[in-house]
């Protein structure tokens, strides 16, 4: 299974205030679920460098997320598809 994400653009400048004295979103990511090794996007095996800032696609849901991407994939304009159950919100709880 899978979920068709797009990169939320312009969030590059926004810090995680959720890890205390870690301000990454791949930290805030792993705080919350095992951190996988490879990037999440479902054409790549890229190793996942940081947290990407994402929605989802065709779903009631106006949510940001956090994935692991790799840079590459933290850059792509379309959308694409991550594997399920590899988001997490970019609220804090």
């Amino acid at each position: 299974m899978s979920i068709k994400v797009k990169n939320l653009i312009g969030t590059s400048d926004k810090n995680c205030t959720c890890a205390k004295g870690d301000s990454s979103w791949i930290k805030h990511y792993e705080l919350q679920k095992t951190l996988p090794y490879s990037c999440r996007n479902m054409s790549c095996n890229n190793a996942a460098t940081l947290g990407g800032h994402v929605k989802k696609i065709g779903a009631n849901d106006d949510s940001h997320y956090i994935t692991p991407l790799c840079d590459s994939c933290n850059k792509l304009t379309d959308e694409f598809n991550i594997v399920d159950g590899s988001l997490v919100s970019a609220t804090c709880n």
